[in-house]
């Protein structure tokens, strides 16, 4: 528009002036066209640093925006520590202008009693990821407040360090939430501790003279008993283990809920636990006149890995839950593959503990494991306990990564069964032989679980098994009871087999072809070597219960005043000389009695000076062992023992077992760590007080302070 406008005029002037004229005005006409160009190029120019001016104005409108409101403090301090940024939340919190920080050293003041941290001293910053975070304390203009502090550096464009920008969010809120959350969650353990140490002494206190009557029962049947007496005596014994069991569930549920107990992983044999399982409920199964057997399918490992004892604790507490709910019929307990691998190796087992008892309905199975549940409540329930061992058995199955589940129905029995994962042993050799391959086996009895698992070791050894009212014709293998036994002496050729149970009272001679006995609940490995070697076998001895034993009419002289005579030194051959440092009367003539019963010879001292001092008094060899009671007047366990271990190799490398009520995991550890060698927590059974003896037999406590 700009050249428009102006060539016209010019090309009139020079239509009036001539030729020349007209040269010079083209040439003028040219030079404002390019200038025109150029001028509009610098319009557009300008226009778009307009823009972008703009847009640089309203970013940073933006940002300071976003300083200003989100509510952070943001300074920033050159290498000299003097303020070169600070925002308005700064100047609010500490009470002070842009004009009066900026250019000057800031360092906030704390409360009393805090410790100063970095706050922009460029400390941490010179190495990834250049920038530090922590929690301070400062002095506000609302008094102390917690910050949650975050430098890092700025750098210069040849990447040198030039200042540090602090950023700081309040966190008051929630430290004191934190505080508070703190402050509950110590009281809670306090109270947990409060509650652990109640229950150890209450253990304790109830365990000493638990010990006594349990332990002196047990001699008590050991005696010339009427049977009205012998009665007696049993529902005591009964009563008192009744009485253990909930001390223990309460003890066990504790120390779940804690986490204060451990698991060991060592190899065991599946098959001797199962069998031990079952025979240890047996009394209580055959006093209801009820069945009970095991069973471990052959391709089940023989060793598996892990934690044998709680375990077995899972199998008692289940076979006895299923003892407790049955009348009739009986309880089967048999271990079987749960998986696996794409290799085909084992990779976790399922224990099933079947039984014929009351069941549960579908509610009652839904609740079962819960705390305190139980199948029947009320005043009218028949069957007494505390609820927890379920809770405990699933919660045990839990930490040794498995679980519990139930199967049942009211009225028509149950079957829990545990999974677990354990390693496996591996080993080629089977468990059960087979020597009956190509054989006929014919098993009529009428306890139904001894039956089914008789039935299924008959498999395994290969034979084609066949479960009859009546002996098989042609049979090469029978397997009978007593009342069915006269039918199977008519029977040419086969191997008879007689199972019976503990106490039967059966002929002397039972006819040919018999070739010996079978005790329920039988055992995998004897039937094998019975059928290996058939021969006639003498009657079988009753078993013994496993808490106490029975019929025997002796008894122990004791002295007038309860006194122990002073051991009469390797007078026996085989005997130990036990020093028993225990001041209960009670407890003393109790253990001095168990040792006595397991052949050795007892000195019995009252506190831990006498124990100290029999030592010192006594030649070198003169004691073979030192039972030690933990609390004791004078003296306590602990200390008596670290001062024995003082007396030198010659007459403080004595083995030394606490023997104690105590039966938490802190309190074995403590034992140990003062200096003693084993543990037997009360009530002691006879026969592990014996196998103690006869383990620490000949042997050095390593102990014995330098």
């Amino acid at each position: 528009m700009f050249a428009a406008s102006i060539v016209f005029p010019v090309l009139a002037v020079a239509a009036v002036l001539g030729g020349a004229a007209i040269g010079c005005a083209l040439f003028l006409w040219r030079r404002l066209r390019e200038s025109s160009i150029e001028v509009n190029e610098l319009l557009e120019k300008v226009e778009l640093l307009n823009d972008s001016n703009w847009e640089l104005k309203e970013s940073a409108e933006r940002y300071r925006d976003l300083v200003a409101n989100q509510g952070d403090i943001i300074l920033r301090k050159d290498l000299d520590g003097r303020l070169t940024f600070v925002n308005q939340v700064f100047c609010d919190t500490f009470d002070t202008t842009r004009g009066t920080a900026l250019g000057n050293p800031f360092a906030p003041k704390l409360p009393e009693g805090e410790k100063p941290r970095l706050l922009g001293d460029f400390a941490g910053l010179a190495l990834p990821p250049y920038r530090v975070r922590y929690d301070q304390r400062v002095e506000t203009v609302r008094g102390p407040r917690w910050f949650v502090w975050e430098e890092f550096a700025i750098r210069d464009d040849d990447g040198r360090l030039s200042e540090v920008q602090t950023v700081g969010r309040d966190i008051t809120d929630r430290k004191e939430t934190e505080e508070r959350l703190g402050e509950a969650l110590d009281q809670a353990e306090a109270a947990n501790r409060s509650k652990g140490q109640f229950l150890a002494t209450m253990s304790h206190e109830i365990r000493t003279p638990m010990n006594g009557v349990l332990g002196m029962i047990r001699f008590l049947l050991d005696t010339d008993l009427s049977p009205a007496q012998r009665s007696h005596a049993r529902a005591v014994q009964r009563s008192s283990e009744a009485l253990l069991t909930i001390i223990n569930d309460i003890l066990d549920f504790s120390k779940i809920e804690s986490g204060t107990f451990d698991l060991a992983t060592a190899p065991f044999d599946i098959n001797a636990l199962i069998e031990q399982a079952c025979e240890l409920m047996t009394p209580r199964a055959f006093e209801k006149h009820i069945d009970i057997a095991g069973y471990v399918h052959a391709d089940v490992p023989s060793h598996v890995i892990g934690d044998e004892s709680r375990l077995r604790q899972i199998l008692i507490n289940l076979i006895g839950n299923a003892v407790k709910f049955t009348d009739d019929g009986g309880v089967f307990v048999s271990v079987r593959v749960g998986t696996k691998d794409e290799n085909g190796d084992v990779e976790s087992l399922v224990i099933d503990v079947e039984d014929t008892g009351i069941g549960l309905s579908e509610e009652d199975c839904q609740s079962i494991f819960a705390e305190f549940a139980q199948a029947e409540q009320g005043h009218a329930r028949r069957f007494e306990g505390t609820g927890l061992g379920l809770t405990i058995t699933k919660r045990l199955a839990q930490a040794m990564g498995g679980d519990v589940t139930v199967r049942s129905k009211l009225g028509q029995g149950s079957c829990f069964s545990v999974s677990l994962s354990l390693a496996t042993v591996a080993d080629e050799t089977p468990r059960l032989p087979r020597l009956l391959e190509g054989k006929t086996a014919c098993v009529t009895v009428s306890a139904p679980m001894s039956g089914r698992a008789v039935s299924s070791m008959l498999k395994d050894m290969g034979a084609d098994v066949k479960i009859t009212d009546t002996p098989l014709p042609g049979a090469d293998v029978i397997v009978t009871q007593y009342s069915l036994a006269e039918e199977s002496w008519k029977v040419d050729g086969a191997s008879i087999f007689l199972l019976t149970s503990p106490g039967d009272t059966l002929a002397d001679e039972l006819g040919p072809g018999y070739a010996g006995y079978l005790v329920r609940p039988v055992r995998a490995e004897s039937f094998a070597n019975r059928i290996a070697s058939p021969q006639p076998e003498a009657r079988p001895e009753a078993l013994t219960s496993p808490v106490s034993a029975n019929g025997a009419e002796t008894s122990l002289a004791e002295e007038e005043d309860g006194s122990a005579p002073e051991p009469q030194i390797k007078d026996k051959t085989g005997a130990l000389a036990v020093l028993v440092a225990e001041d209960n009367e009670l407890n003393a003539t109790l253990t001095r009695m168990m040792v006595e019963r397991a052949g050795h010879m007892p000195h019995m001292v009252e506190s831990g000076v006498e124990a100290l001092a029999a030592l010192e008094d006594a030649a070198p060899g003169t004691y073979d062992l030192v039972f030690m009671d933990l609390h004791m007047p004078l003296m306590d366990g602990y200390e008596a023992t670290r001062q024995i271990r003082k007396l030198g190799p010659a007459k403080g490398a004595l083995p030394i077992v606490a023997l104690t009520a105590n039966v938490m995991a802190e309190d074995k550890q403590a034992c140990l760590e003062a200096g003693m060698d084993d543990y037997l927590s009360k009530p002691v059974d006879p026969s592990d007080l014996a196998a103690m003896l006869e383990a620490w037999r000949g042997k050095k406590s390593d102990k014995v302070a330098a």
